[in-house]
């Protein structure tokens, strides 16, 4: 087998290595920024209804008392 063809191999199992270690990597990465993102929308959303819920309730027109 001439050199280059080993050179060559050797090559391709490092672009092998290297993409099985920084693809799970990224992949992870991006799961982890995915759920971050999507926890502090949905804390948002939770925090206006809250507010909103809590304005519904101050700006709340009493119930007159009953005539005698």
């Amino acid at each position: 087998m001439p050199v280059s063809f080993d050179v060559t191999a050797t090559d391709g199992l490092k672009v092998l290595g290297t993409l099985g270690f920084f693809v799970p990597a990224a992949i992870l990465i991006a799961l982890v920024v995915f759920a971050v993102v999507r926890d502090r929308r949905l804390n948002a959303r939770e925090e206006a209804e809250e507010a909103q819920r809590a304005a519904m309730e101050r700006e709340e027109i009493p119930t007159p008392p009953p005539a005698d």
